[in-house]
């Protein structure tokens, strides 16, 4: 038996509480907001998607995020719900969600087991300082300082501030002589030029994403994307928002959206519908294939003129050729991406290779350990970063000792 701080009450505090309490460790998290769990219960809309079964994907820190995941993945953490009494139901893509499809019914399972250990919760507690001590490490919050022969840091990164994650566990590591790598948003709408899309706000189209800077393409993504007063928004666009930079250019493929194949298949369609629709207006040329706002949109991306007034029968080859491409690659340029406020993660943190991936204690500072967001790892939408957050939060509980569910 041990004693044990840990240094915030998110999901992998209260992971590493539970994990160190379960191996008989005297227990007490200290949490800066007024109550443990405020970030976990806005997760997945609500949902609370807590990890998945599928391939891994995470963009930063994937070496740390792979040994952990290999130790502590998906059969081990399964267990441990099990273990505290949540059942788990599997969704599309691998995504595994509480049956009861709400976040509560996690913190509850989790705040009960750790009540049930004896583990104690400080909330209000703003930490300022980890020291060393004779015997372990000293905690310091104002004018309060609790001892302890292990301190687990576990204060998240700084996306939604106002859940609890504001980038003050830090300081704490850095003072300590770990090293910050700078965070920015990660998984958050992308910020474009808006006279393209000038009246596209809340239109959802399924289509692929790509981010370019000049010759390079940076990234890409499929899924759904929503148009917004500001830029781009949907699961593929956040995925995509940490590698975008001021300038770059957004890549939309339309084509896909409208239902086809490739951009000859699209041509093709062009040309049928105006042979056939010859004394139709050219305003009608995209009918049923999107709604009236977004044809507005390709329509004006591809220049045509006189399109309100002139027939279908009067659009040359050429201009047929400029539709395609429009609809084929309508391009936004990037002016940023949202803050912190609305990130779903950071991306960076503290250095990663200063940390045992198999107890997630410092090499700098025997027994320090970290978990979760406070480190330089994020993952994709789909449970992948609260996945992240449970796995090292256990180890860094468990402190090399066995599984006990």
């Amino acid at each position: 038996m041990g004693t044990v701080l840990v240094i915030g009450g998110g999901a992998a505090g209260l992971a590493a509480a539970i994990a160190a309490a379960e191996c008989g460790d005297q227990v007490t998290i200290l949490e800066h907001m007024d109550r443990v769990g405020k970030k976990l219960l806005a997760t997945g809309n609500g949902r609370c998607n807590l990890m998945n079964t599928g391939a891994r994907c995470y963009p930063g820190g994937t070496d740390l995020a792979d040994a952990v995941l290999d130790r502590c993945g998906v059969a081990e953490q399964t267990r441990f719900w099990q273990h505290i009494g949540l059942r788990l139901r599997q969704e599309d893509g691998g995504r595994v969600y509480p049956v009861s499809a709400m976040a509560s019914t996690v913190l509850d399972a989790l705040r009960f087991a750790a009540d049930a250990l004896g583990v104690q919760t400080i909330t209000g507690a703003n930490v300022t300082g980890i020291f060393k001590a004779r015997l372990g490490w000293t905690v310091m919050a104002g004018e309060h300082k609790w001892k302890a022969e292990r301190v687990i840091v576990a204060g998240g990164g700084c996306a939604q501030p106002k859940l609890g994650s504001d980038g003050s566990a830090w300081p704490l590591l850095t003072g300590l002589g770990h090293h910050l790598t700078l965070p920015k948003p990660a998984l958050t709408q992308i910020i474009t030029d808006t006279a393209a899309i000038k009246g596209l706000s809340g239109i959802r189209v399924r289509t692929q994403v790509r981010i370019t800077s000049g010759t390079q393409e940076k990234h890409a993504e499929e899924g759904e994307l929503l148009f917004a007063d500001y830029g781009v928004s949907g699961v593929c666009v956040m995925q995509c928002a940490r590698y975008a930079a001021p300038g770059d250019l957004l890549h939309i493929d339309l084509v896909r959206a409208l239902g086809f194949d490739n951009a000859e298949s699209f041509r093709q369609e062009l040309q049928c519908r105006r042979d056939t629709w010859r004394d139709r207006r050219q305003s009608e040329l995209l009918t049923g294939l999107c709604v009236p706002k977004l044809a507005l949109a390709l329509m004006q991306a591809a220049g045509l003129e006189g399109w309100q007034r002139s027939t279908c029968g009067q659009l040359s080859g050429k201009q047929l050729d400029h539709l395609t491409q429009s609809a084929a690659d309508f391009t936004l340029t990037i002016r940023g991406v949202k803050g912190f406020d609305s990130a779903q993660v950071t991306a960076g943190g503290i250095c990663t290779d200063e940390f045992n991936p198999m107890t997630m204690a410092s090499i700098l500072a025997p027994g320090v350990h970290a978990a979760g967001e406070v480190l330089d790892v994020d993952g994709d939408c789909g449970g992948f970063n609260l996945m992240f957050a449970f796995g090292s939060g256990i180890l860094a509980g468990l402190n090399g000792r066995d599984f006990p569910w």
